[in-house]
């Protein structure tokens, strides 16, 4: 059984940790799902392996298997200056490579939701932004570029961005739209996030948690995307094998390309670090995934052919609530 040790950890978080929690495993062939909790306590509906959740940043890997769709296909170079594909952006130095490993001189941050609203006014303000280092001397995790890739892919594209993400990368995966999607239109099916008290007033629950995100209509490169284990699941042979983008790409894509404090980085993907590794010291340093604020994570070991999505919805108690022992505890157990 691949989540028999994980299953009473996963029992003991909900309530405390989160109130709803689904973990996807895969190892060898072999395919193995639980679900704990409830969507909503305040409504009371129970969590299935088949929930919805807000996947928070876990979109920039749908957003990087688009790009490297086009790299594929010679539209663009990684190497490419960004201003090729944002031609707003006002530094020319940065790179479209720079950008998927948050080397391009981009600050982590800005509160663009607070003055404007839509796509392309808020990608418009992130290409504005003066630069907080110069780009290639230094590593900071960064929403900005994915914020200004989703306008400026589905202007190379031709499409709303939603279409064209599903025309060249989960279509051709086999994930339906049911399974990863923007704008859920059912609320009911989703799990719950966190109680907005500055902004929107109320609990979030079926729009994205992201502030910028819900600011440009729900649907942006760094966040938005809601989806359920099995889904996400099928999202990750783009890079563990090469679907969609090819296996060069996806071998240039596991490369160590940037270092932070204890943090490696290849193309949109977190490599794990040798210390506090996001998916537990079991799982090998060739091991690769992301993480979402919502409480949201995926990793793959390909030494021990391991996939584990793990989605909860740990922002339910608080900003202060981090998933992160809960995680490393889940992927102990699992990976032996």
């Amino acid at each position: 059984m691949l989540l028999e040790r994980a299953r009473p950890i996963i029992d003991a978080a909900i309530g405390t940790v989160c109130t709803a929690c689904v973990v996807r495993v895969e190892r060898g062939g072999t395919t193995e799902s639980y679900a704990a909790g409830t969507l909503d306590p305040d409504t009371g509906e129970p969590c299935a392996v088949s929930a919805i959740f807000d996947l928070a940043s876990l979109t920039k890997l749908a957003t990087t298997a688009l790009m490297l769709s086009y790299v594929r296909d010679g539209a663009i170079g990684l190497d490419d200056p960004f201003q090729r594909l944002m031609p707003s952006f006002l530094d020319p130095r940065s790179t479209l490579r720079q950008v998927l490993t948050h080397t391009a001189g981009l600050a982590w941050h800005r509160d663009y939701y607070k003055v404007a609203s839509g796509m392309d006014a808020v990608a418009t303000l992130a290409a504005k932004e003066e630069l907080a280092y110069p780009p290639g001397r230094g590593y900071a995790y960064s929403d900005l570029g994915f914020i200004m890739l989703a306008v400026a892919l589905a202007r190379l594209g031709g499409k709303p961005y939603p279409e064209l993400l599903a025309d060249r990368v989960l279509r051709p995966l086999g994930i339906n739209e049911a399974e990863l999607f923007y704008n859920p239109p059912d609320a009911t099916a989703c799990a719950a996030t966190e109680f907005d008290a500055s902004w929107r007033k109320r609990r979030i629950r079926g729009e994205v948690h992201d502030e910028n995100a819900f600011a440009m209509g729900g649907v942006s490169g760094h966040a938005g995307m809601f989806g359920t284990a099995a889904g996400y699941a099928r999202l990750m042979p783009v890079f563990s094998r090469g679907a969609v983008i090819g296996e060069a790409l996806a071998t240039e894509a596991r490369r160590e390309q940037a270092v932070g404090p204890n943090m490696r980085r290849g193309l949109g993907l977190v490599l794990r670090p040798p210390v506090g590794p996001n998916c537990s010291e079991r799982f090998s340093l060739s091991s690769i995934g992301h993480t979402g604020f919502t409480g949201t994570s995926v990793w793959y070991d390909p030494e021990k052919d391991l996939l584990v999505v793990l989605l909860t919805n740990s922002l339910y108690y608080g900003r202060d609530r981090d998933p992160y022992r809960f995680r490393i505890a889940v992927h102990e157990s699992i990976a032996g």
